[in-house]
């Protein structure tokens, strides 16, 4: 999202300086200006930078315009983590667990299912 306002301020900030000084956004609109513009930034870039902090320039562009890490499984995985148990009905194994915990957790499901 602050990607998103970054580029509408930058964007808001030019148009601006150009209407201060007296000029004609028609000239800006043009194709061929910003194939020249954005030419010269990345090659500007590509020039200036080794490939290790290229990748992190990829790697940062693709953090900043790609999907939150952070969904509503994550954070029940988190919690059930935390906390140990999604209700206070239902038991959640604490992580890591041995396969002797998990044998006598599924022991106990199973008895108090027979209880039923």
């Amino acid at each position: 999202m602050f990607s998103i306002i970054g580029i509408v301020v930058v964007f808001g900030c030019v148009v601006a300086g150009y209407l201060m000084e007296h000029g004609n956004l028609k000239v800006l609109m043009q194709p061929a200006e910003l194939i020249i513009i954005l030419g010269a930034a990345i090659g500007t870039v590509l020039v200036a930078n080794p490939l290790h902090i290229l990748t992190k320039i990829g790697s940062g562009l693709a953090g900043a315009f790609g999907g939150s890490p952070f969904n509503k499984q994550r954070y029940m995985d988190d919690a059930i983590e935390k906390h140990g148990v999604r209700g206070r009905k239902s038991r959640v194994l604490q992580k890591p667990f041995t396969h002797e915990t998990l044998a006598q957790g599924v022991r106990e499901a199973l008895k108090a299912t027979r209880m039923k």
